[in-house]
């Protein structure tokens, strides 16, 4: 004998047992799952309701995570006991698990199943099942469990993969997701996310590539305090450059055709994660940079040579610093597969906040700045002198700035909401900022100088047409 069940009868019971014994339907169990586990038949409906084998296998996949841990030895057996239960021809209905059996599968599993924040299913709770002297199934001796021979342990192990849905494909062990499912983003919100993030990602590598092209073709121009712009366009065009690898190469959250058991399983999938976080947090940085040294500039006078002298600590700071987070999240581990997106992303409120600080004390630096800067415009007037050109500079400054703080800001709150428009917002404000940044960038003389620059040939032929005065 396989296993020993304790079947407890009271005299009564088997009188009424053996006189409606004809009338009892047993069928053969079907499911993979629950074969080879002491008793070959069973009857519907189950005790979950359902009405056929088909319906109980597909109810068996909602517990999937509490069945692939194997934390308890019993534990298939009283899963199967409540959705292909025992059915005997002795025995008029379907014979459900004892209490005790119950007990013993969540005394092993709770705290395997709380580790991984999965509670105890309440559809299964303990007290809805019987206790002797009622007929009920009792746990097996572990000198029965030692009769289930190794060529029976792997069919049941390897018959879960027949119960995967259409979304799922056979794995080793359990069923494993396909990259394109749609349990969670529908397949159309997923294209119209596709579209949205490529058309900003072209829009982001195309300007910052002009902005950091101009300043390799014309370093003099931009100097310091002007000079973190150029920084945050190069953030951006990393960015740029990570997303387009992204929609060139698929998801990075996909192996193949199947989706990522989690992060770790892939180099390039945490790599582009850290990447961007590491990105995310440099922006953050060269912003309050940039209002610091215009402070700098505008509130305490400093020239151009004396912040050029501090630069390289300046950078150090920056470049440093923004490796500090990356530290913790691999202790932590705090990575997440994001099946819209198809990237590994990072999920910290810490991390969240810090950065908005930073923005934060930037955007204090900014006001200073402003009001130094209105204070030399009315010495200006005071003394008689045109402000046309310090009111341009101010105009300037006040766009640029206000337009990275503000797409800063809503792109760092747009993480504490889960929604698909969210996120497609917080895409355009992600790739608009360093498109803002870029724009400093944008005026007749850069355009002047790359016509010199693209056309010389054009220009000594105007040159050599020009008239020629006889003296």
């Amino acid at each position: 004998m396989l296993f020993i069940y304790l079947l407890m009868f009271n005299g009564v019971n088997c009188v009424i047992l053996q006189s409606v014994a004809g009338t009892t339907r047993c069928e053969k169990i079907t499911t993979p799952l629950c074969q080879h586990l002491g008793y070959n038949t069973t009857m519907m409906p189950n005790f979950m309701g359902h009405e056929d084998q088909r319906d109980a296998a597909l109810g068996l996949h909602v517990y999937k995570d509490l069945l692939n841990h194997n934390c308890s030895s019993f534990l298939r057996l009283f899963v199967c006991s409540v959705f292909i239960p025992l059915c005997s021809e002795h025995v008029p209905r379907a014979v459900p698990a004892c209490r005790g059996l119950c007990e013993e599968v969540k005394k092993d599993c709770i705290s395997t199943l709380q580790q991984i924040n999965v509670g105890w299913p309440p559809e299964l709770d303990c007290n809805k099942f019987p206790e002797p002297p009622n007929l009920c199934m009792q746990q097996p001796s572990e000198e029965d469990l030692k009769d289930v021979s190794n060529e029976q342990l792997h069919n049941l192990r390897s018959s879960t993969t027949q119960l995967c849905p259409v979304n799922s494909v056979p794995g080793s062990n359990q069923c494993l997701k396909k990259c394109n499912s749609d349990d969670t983003y529908s397949n159309s919100n997923k294209t119209i996310y596709n579209g949205w993030g490529m058309f900003w990602t072209l829009a982001c590598l195309i300007v910052t590539t002009f902005a950091l092209q101009t300043f390799l073709t014309q370093t003099k121009r931009f100097r310091w305090p002007a000079r973190p712009i150029l920084y945050l366009s190069l953030c951006g065009f990393i960015k740029a450059v990570v997303y387009l690898t992204r929609w060139i190469a698929g998801p990075l959250i996909c192996l193949d055709e199947i989706l990522l058991e989690k992060p770790t399983d892939s180099l390039g999938c945490t790599s582009a994660a850290l990447l961007l976080v590491y990105i995310n947090v440099a922006t953050s940085l060269w912003w309050s940079i940039f209002c610091f040294v215009w402070y700098l500039s505008a509130s305490k006078e400093w020239s151009t040579e004396a912040i050029e002298k501090i630069s390289s600590k300046l950078h150090a700071f920056v470049w440093t610093s923004s490796t500090i987070p990356l530290v913790f999240i691999l202790i932590s581990r705090n990575i997440r597969l994001n099946e819209l997106t198809g990237f590994c992303e990072i999920s910290s409120v810490f991390l969240i906040i810090f950065q908005l600080l930073i923005v934060a004390v930037g955007f204090g630096l900014g006001i200073f700045t402003s009001t130094a800067l209105k204070n030399v415009r009315r010495a200006l007037l005071q003394e008689g002198l045109s402000p046309f050109k310090l009111e341009r500079l101010i105009l300037r400054l006040g766009i640029i700035s206000l337009g990275i703080f503000v797409c800063l800001v809503f792109s760092l709150i747009s993480d504490f909401f889960d929604n698909f428009y969210v996120i497609l917002l917080k895409v355009s404000l992600e790739f608009l900022h360093p498109i803002v940044a870029s724009a400093w960038i944008f005026s007749s003389k850069t355009f002047k100088n790359w016509n010199r620059i693209l056309r010389p040939k054009s220009r000594n032929k105007m040159l050599a047409n020009l008239p020629t005065s006889k003296v």
